[in-house]
């Protein structure tokens, strides 16, 4: 038996979107790189090289480095569990640019080709 075909020619957008609720039903699951679908309020984030859900009151979403001694490079753990992006400023305040290695998700390395500095990096 063949399916009768939908007309739709002449119907206003409330009338179909009534019809497409009866008919279609969507289920689907994100599964992340580890094979999880997550829970009720994660989030899916993206490593760089991956997907995953993170529990966002258990995970930390920022991390505050500190260089007191002075360095061409900084090197930092922060268990953030991604590739974050990085704000670095001196001792004096200012925004200064160096070049960002990500070792792993949860280590970067930060190169200053103009010197050694102190100051602080700001990871989200």
């Amino acid at each position: 038996m063949k399916k009768k075909k939908k007309n739709w020619k002449g119907k206003n957008v409330a009338e179909l979107k009534s019809e497409f609720r009866e008919d279609i039903e969507v289920k689907k699951k994100v599964i992340d790189s580890t094979g999880s679908s997550g829970e009720d309020g994660d989030i899916l984030t993206t490593t760089g090289t991956s997907i995953r859900w993170i529990d966002p009151a258990v995970a930390p979403a920022t991390y505050t480095f500190t260089q007191a001694s002075s360095s061409a490079t900084w090197v930092i753990e922060h268990n953030l569990g991604k590739f974050p992006s990085a704000t670095v400023i001196n001792s004096a305040n200012d925004v200064i640019i160096g070049d960002i290695t990500y070792n792993t998700e949860n280590k970067l390395t930060i190169t200053f080709t103009t010197g050694p500095n102190t100051g602080k990096a700001y990871l989200n």
